[in-house]
């Protein structure tokens, strides 16, 4: 045996992240800390023991380097697994570069591939990887160790864990109609016929959800028919299928005929190890738009936040508000203003993103980094075009320094799709949208020297941020920088500038911009950043606790949280109130409690019929109680008795008739008119009594609000909504509000076409399909042969009875209709 020479022991790790810096070999362009890095390390060491801690800094601040220092922190304290985790392999190629310039040596993994493992597994180095690696089904950390994790960019994260647990089926897929065939019936006959049709067929423009009582009652055979079609070996679909194959039957189905999406309502984080025991967890974050996105991504409740002071990623920010008369009109106009500059343009749909081919590229994902790669390097005037990719791609510095954003962002996940569009919980809506937009400028602008340029294009999306309410969810210096913006138009106007000389000015380093930028930035009065109230965050956290019970089985109880939820959501936002409602019900199914699961159902469809009325609800022993009579009911008892009952079925025949799609729009106006009647209120048809006016209006039922109806029921599906028909609605609310004062809403009644981009909607105008008010109809027959077969002494009673199962109080039944607002489909 030869002699050994063994290593002594080594000097003792320091754990204070500044004593790591100052005794690493820098070789690269890093020099030292800056004092808010210093800040946020500081604040960070006193409190190193939390479980949760999250670090907000701007874009560009410098939270790359202060996140490394913490987990090599980490490391030297725990000597154990600590990983740190990025958004997608461009970003953990960009860290590993930064560690190695201070001198850091840490392990990866990504892209099946390890490098330096052993010196992780022995606790002397943290690991770089991505979220899918950590968050995939089958992950290689699920059965480590795992004493803390580093979460970069914790604002983006949602979206890439949900894509963990979301099993995404193409309509190409064999089991795409098997499970939808499956689901046929419930909706045949029904107000969504159609649309399911449509969404077999891949027509569909819109997010359908299947209810979760239809889930339930096929779980097994969806399960049967995803495992035959291979679902568990195809390397697409096993990692969420690891996560999902025992718990079908608790997940959202949600569709938009290319695709079916399977996946829970909100993420079951704390089923993971990583949020277990005391597993230490940070997150790095641009922005924290507010504790709800924090909430419903992680399900912590009160993280410990620390923001340090400082100027770090203070990057100059032109955003220019394109003009033009409409979208079509801005979209030219800001090719014009980039023709002579690389840009990137966000688009929320490919539709809307091929709108600006050419000049654009869209990025395809098969070509992936390389792509990216390529367009970074260029020197040329090229434009890429992203779909809906507001996070994960960066291009920082002078990769691009010119952003369009293309009208309003939207979601990515069908499911959030489904939530802002159907549901329409506006402080959701809000909130999301905030967040898109914060993630899209993020992409070229990852450091303080990243000053560059962001054009608007849109008018709802120039409209949405110049609203100060709106603005509130954005940091307090894009606030700023979009103020300046708009007081830029004021100089623009008169004459004495123009965009093309500004973005020049910015991009070149202009010596007069530079001084205009810095005396003026910090002037503005900027909103308090919006915190939303406690109910909204509270109600987050208790969704992730009633799903985690439902998660493991414990059904009973977890109904029992849903029940808690629905009745504090109520008083704040009744249709967040019946979307727990819904999956109160599915708790209650789920627990052999089949009758009160299927009256939490009808009271859910009663607030939002999106979410689906069961069909075997025609029973009477589920008779809601009846406490007051409304003056609805007792309009509808008089009516009842005075009337030959045999003509109120004659009427309900002729509507059934009439309320159809074709070109005489009067016989349907006519029909409206006897269904507003029929359900107990006072109808008119004022465009043809007083020649002024909305088509139809319903009121009555003691309530203080007048519905109006514009019908356009004679347009045909390749049809849209013209800019002269959206200025009809504008001129005929004002009618509503001159005439009645009292609360007026007005909705198209027509097809769920698209808006022309000249148009300008109002954000309240709603459009409801005519199917939507034939169920409804149905709903009306229904109620009169129960209210026949009751033979009640007490009609009044009775009569409110049904108006309760059936939802037909006034006014939810029209506030509960499948509707979508008509900004949402502007320019589609």
């Amino acid at each position: 045996m030869k002699k050994l020479t063994l290593s002594g022991p080594t000097e003792k790790r320091p754990i204070d992240p500044l004593e790591i810096f100052n005794k690493l070999t820098l070789r690269g362009s890093i020099e030292n800390v800056w004092e808010p890095q210093a800040n946020a390390l500081r604040e960070w060491a006193k409190k190193r023991s939390h479980l949760d801690v999250a670090i907000e800094m701007n874009t560009g601040g410098g939270k790359t380097l202060v996140g490394l220092l913490i987990t090599q922190s980490l490391v030297n304290e725990t000597k154990g697994r600590v990983l740190y985790v990025c958004s997608n392999n461009q970003l953990v190629e960009q860290t590993f570069n930064r560690a190695k310039e201070i001198g850091l040596l840490p392990a990866s993994r990504y892209g099946s591939q390890w490098s330096n493992e052993g010196e992780f597994e022995d606790g002397n180095t943290f690991c770089l990887t991505n979220y899918a690696t950590v968050f995939n089904g089958k992950s290689v950390f699920r059965d480590k160790d795992i004493d803390a994790l580093v979460f970069d960019d914790a604002h983006v994260a949602e979206n890439h864990i949900r894509d963990q647990f979301t099993l995404k089926i193409a309509s190409n897929h064999d089991a795409f109609r098997k499970i939808l065939n499956l689901c046929r019936s419930h909706f045949a006959n029904s107000s969504k016929e159609d649309q399911f049709q449509d969404v077999v067929d891949g027509r569909c423009a819109s997010v359908m959800f299947i209810p979760t009582f239809i889930v339930w009652e096929h779980a097994r055979k969806f399960r049967k028919i995803l495992l035959n079609s291979e679902i568990e070996n195809d390397s697409k679909t096993t990692f969420a299928w690891e996560y999902l194959k025992e718990h079908i039957k608790h997940c959202c189905f949600v569709t938009d005929g290319r695709e079916l999406q399977i996946s829970p309502a909100i993420l079951p984080l704390s089923q993971l190890k990583y949020f277990q025991g005391n597993t230490r967890r940070v997150y790095l974050t641009a922005t924290l738009p507010s504790r709800v996105s924090f909430a419903r991504t992680f399900g912590i409740p009160k993280p410990t936040i620390i923001r340090p002071s400082g100027r770090s990623g203070d990057a100059q920010r032109l955003f220019v508000f394109v003009p033009g008369k409409d979208d079509g009109a801005q979209r030219a106009a800001a090719k014009d203003l980039v023709k002579n500059w690389k840009s990137c343009v966000i688009s929320p749909s490919l539709r809307k993103g091929n709108e600006w081919t050419p000049p654009a590229t869209i990025y395809d994902t098969q070509s992936g980094q390389t792509a990216i790669d390529r367009f970074a390097k260029s020197k040329d005037a090229k434009m890429l075009g992203l779909v809906a990719r507001y996070d994960g791609i960066d291009l920082p510095g002078d990769a691009c320094k010119l952003l369009i954003l293309d009208r309003l962002p939207t979601g990515e996940s069908m499911i959030d799709q489904f939530v802002d569009e159907s549901i329409q919980v506006e402080t959701i809506r809000v909130s999301h949208t905030a967040t898109r937009v914060v993630q899209a400028i993020g992409r070229i602008f990852r450091s303080n020297t990243d000053h560059g340029v962001v054009l608007l294009v849109g008018q709802q999306l120039q409209s949405w941020v110049r609203s100060s309410k709106n603005r509130a969810y954005l940091p307090e210096l894009l606030q700023k920088q979009i103020l300046l913006g708009v007081e830029l138009i004021k100089q623009i106007e008169q004459g004495k500038t123009k965009w093309e000389e500004l973005i020049e000015a910015l991009l070149t380093g202009d010596k007069n911009w530079d001084e205009t930028y810095n005396n003026h930035i910090h002037q503005f009065d900027t909103s308090v950043t919006h915190s939303p109230p406690d109910w909204h965050t509270n109600l987050v956290l208790g969704e992730h606790k009633a799903l985690d019970q439902l998660w493991t089985g414990q059904s009973q109880q977890a109904a029992d949280l849903y029940e808690t939820l629905s009745t504090n959501a109520y008083q704040h936002d009744p249709r967040l109130s019946a979307w727990y409602r819904h999956w109160r019900g599915l708790a209650l199914l789920c627990a052999d409690n089949r009758q009160g699961a299927i009256h939490e159902f009808i009271t859910a469809t009663n607030e939002r019929s999106e979410l689906g009325r069961p069909s075997k609800m025609h029973n009477k022993t589920l008779g809601f109680q009846v406490s007051d009579v409304s003056d609805q009911a007792k309009n509808l008892a008089k009516s009842y008795q005075a009337k030959n009952k045999s003509l109120t079925f004659k009427i309900i025949a002729q509507v059934e008739n009439d309320l159809t799609y074709g070109d005489d729009t009067s016989k349907a106006e006519e029909a409206f008119k006897q269904l507003g009647i029929l359900i107990g209120l006072q109808a008119e048809r004022p465009d043809k009594s007083k020649g002024t006016g909305p088509d139809v209006t319903w009121c009555g039922g003691g309530v203080p609000l007048v519905w109006g109806f514009e019908l356009k029921t004679n347009k045909d599906d390749a049809g849209k909504y013209s800019k002269e028909d959206i200025s009809q609605c504008h001129d005929h609310k004002q009618w509503l509000v001159d005439k009645y004062v009292s609360n007026v809403k007005l909705a198209i009644v027509g097809r769920m076409l698209p808006i022309s981009e000249k148009a300008n909607p109002s954000p309240s105008l709603r459009i409801i399909e005519v199917a939507a008010f034939r169920d409804l109809l149905e709903r009306v027959r229904k109620l009169f042969e129960d209210v026949e077969s009751d033979q009640s002494t007490n009609l009044e009673q009775s009569f409110q009875s049904w108006l309760d199962h059936y939802g037909l109080n006034w006014p939810n039944c029209v506030d509960a209709l499948e509707n979508r607002l008509a900004e949402d489909l502007h320019g589609k």
